[in-house]
């Protein structure tokens, strides 16, 4: 079984768990479905792209990458030996070049061994990836849930898991990130998987319906 076919299995099991403790996400999972699978690598690549991403559109993000990839300037043992003016004209702000090359230089130089976060618990992996600069509270969550395929990891900063939230519980106001993290508690420790059933709800009640109004 390859690792990505166990990320998969993991991810039922604990939809099925959070399903047997909350009622809500059963009938979502009734109405909706099961999330689709957004599992990816444990790679420099998927930690480049994700800051890549902070704070501009994914079709941006997208083609910023795209270009990069033709540029040959995708993989660490390549940007590690860049400055930042080397990436910038790519469409990198200076900061997002400089934290893209410090990731790499971790890497290479074998500081950061990300086969190693895979060994590691939630709360040692966040603490290892929140300590290198460029990389938030966010981007650590979300390496943990898709690459590591932590079902407990929890993005509560995330606009679209509070609205998600907001949808699924009926509440009247879209919840902050500290009472989402309030509101997670009670699937502990299946929130990751919970995070990937809110984004589904919210693709189809919000990116869809705004998409189908256009």
């Amino acid at each position: 079984m390859s690792v990505m076919q166990k990320k998969i299995l993991e991810k039922g099991a604990a939809l099925d768990q959070l399903a047997a403790i909350d009622p809500d996400i059963a009938a979502a999972l009734t109405r909706f479905g099961p999330p689709p699978d957004r599992s990816l690598p444990a790679s420099f690549e998927t930690l480049a792209r994700s800051i890549l991403g902070q704070q501009i559109s994914r079709a941006a993000a997208s083609a910023i990458w795209a270009r990069m990839h033709d540029q040959n300037c995708s993989k660490a043992s390549v940007i590690a030996m860049k400055l930042p003016d080397d990436i910038i004209p790519l469409g990198l702000s200076r900061r997002k070049a400089e934290y893209m090359i410090g990731i790499a230089i971790e890497i290479e130089s074998g500081t950061l061994n990300l086969a190693d976060l895979e060994t590691m618990t939630g709360n040692d992996v966040q603490k290892r990836l929140i300590e290198i600069r460029g990389i938030g509270t966010w981007t650590a969550d979300n390496f943990r849930l898709f690459a590591l395929g932590d079902m407990d990891a929890w993005p509560a900063k995330d606009l679209a898991l509070q609205e998600g939230m907001r949808r699924l519980k009926g509440l009247k106001e879209r919840p902050s990130g500290i009472e989402l993290c309030a509101l997670g508690d009670a699937w502990r420790p299946f929130r990751g998987a919970g995070a990937l059933m809110l984004w589904h709800i919210y693709g189809i009640l919000v990116r869809k319906a705004t998409i189908d109004k256009i």
